[in-house]
């Protein structure tokens, strides 16, 4: 709304000078000198930095890296250079010491090796004279251990029959191998006319190879499976593919050596401290390592421990466990060298005359071997 005095309006110098004097586009009027022109702000002049600083950084820059090279290539190279050979020349000595000392150990071993192969024959000498034995080889077992074994079992004086070659299909998760397995173990035993008896974790088929091997219809019983029906189941279990050898099982013994090793890991990069497959294979040897062990007199379980880490499973190893169903079983964890091959001669006898214990090597065994007598 636009003021009036009495009714007129006001001039329009007298409306500006009301408003404060604004200009017509609503800004403050703008200070002007005595002449009528706008004052002005003063201009500043932005600083320029003196080309003479730009000289001393240079030269400072100059002068550090003149001092480093004059230190480095003096008494401070002297230093790391001294120290630092002095390290390479430390470790060098280190390592060959350490090469020595290992030759040394070698040379020990080989002539403890070479000392317990002469005097082998003269341990063993005439210990299972008159002793039937058989060997059954377990598919992780060493051609070279089985031979070896057998051997030594002869040097003893036993009479050792043809070894018993168990197969992959025995532990086999397939489907159509444990149907086969199943039958062939239920045949097996109709065969031998002896009824089922198996605990927790073992299979038909590890109780008939156990009346096969020994002879015994029973576990501690002296009763004997007539030869003919050993021959049927043992044909029954060899046409399954469960196990290899002659048409004719070996003679029935009554001390059993089951030779076998560790079981290799299904899964390189399994997280578990043993692979599951693995351990579910050695599970199975120690089930038919149990079974053979509650017909035999005497039982002995050869195979080497896993190696330390792997996730490998060795049945010798679950097979010393504390509440093992192998628990009553004798084991030997170096069935490659001599001493080992005597360990299992003598572990024969002490299981006869009813006694047991672990001998090798592992951390696991009693002693290197079983006390002689």
């Amino acid at each position: 709304m636009v003021a009036r005095r009495s009714g007129h309006r006001l001039p329009a110098l007298a409306l500006r000078r009301a408003l404060g004097d604004a200009d017509r586009t609503g800004h403050p009027p703008t200070a002007r000198c005595p002449l009528g022109r706008p004052v002005g702000t003063r201009r500043r002049t932005p600083h320029v930095i003196d080309f003479r600083y730009h000289l001393v950084s240079l030269a400072a820059v100059l002068i550090a890296l003149s001092i480093g090279i004059v230190l480095g290539a003096g008494p401070l190279n002297d230093n790391i250079g001294s120290t630092l050979s002095g390290e390479v020349t430390k470790l060098r000595q280190e390592k060959d010491a350490l090469r020595a000392q290992g030759n040394d150990q070698r040379r020990q071993i080989d002539g403890r090796d070479a000392y317990d192969e002469a005097t082998l024959d003269t341990v063993v000498q005439g210990r299972l004279t008159d002793r039937q034995v058989n060997v059954v080889a377990l598919p992780q077992a060493a051609d070279e251990d089985v031979t070896a074994i057998r051997d030594t079992l002869e040097q003893a004086g036993a009479s050792v029959g043809e070894t018993v070659e168990v197969t992959s299909a025995w532990a086999s998760t397939d489907d159509q191998l444990t149907s086969t397995r199943s039958t062939a173990g239920q045949a097996a035993l109709q065969l031998l006319q002896v009824g089922p008896a198996v605990p927790d974790g073992a299979q038909r088929v590890d109780q008939a190879l156990a009346v096969i091997l020994t002879g015994r219809t029973k576990a501690g019983s002296p009763d004997k499976a007539p030869p003919s029906d050993r021959e049927a189941a043992w044909s029954e279990l060899r046409d399954a593919g469960l196990v290899k050898g002659s048409d004719t099982p070996p003679a029935a013994a009554e001390l059993v050596v089951l030779v076998g090793g560790p079981v290799p890991a299904t899964t390189a990069d399994s997280t578990d401290a043993v692979d599951r497959e693995a351990e579910r294979i050695a599970g199975s040897w120690v089930a038919l390592t149990h079974l053979v062990q509650t017909h035999a007199d005497g039982t002995v379980l050869a195979a080497a421990e896993a190696d330390t880490g792997t996730s490998d499973a060795s049945p010798l190893t679950m097979a010393r466990t504390p509440g093992s169903l192998a628990d009553r079983v004798s084991t030997v964890d170096v069935p490659s060298i001599p001493m080992g091959r005597a360990a299992v001669v003598l572990a024969l006898v002490e299981q006869s005359d009813g006694g047991s214990g672990d001998y090798g090597l592992g951390q696991s065994a009693d002693g290197p071997v079983p006390t002689l007598k």
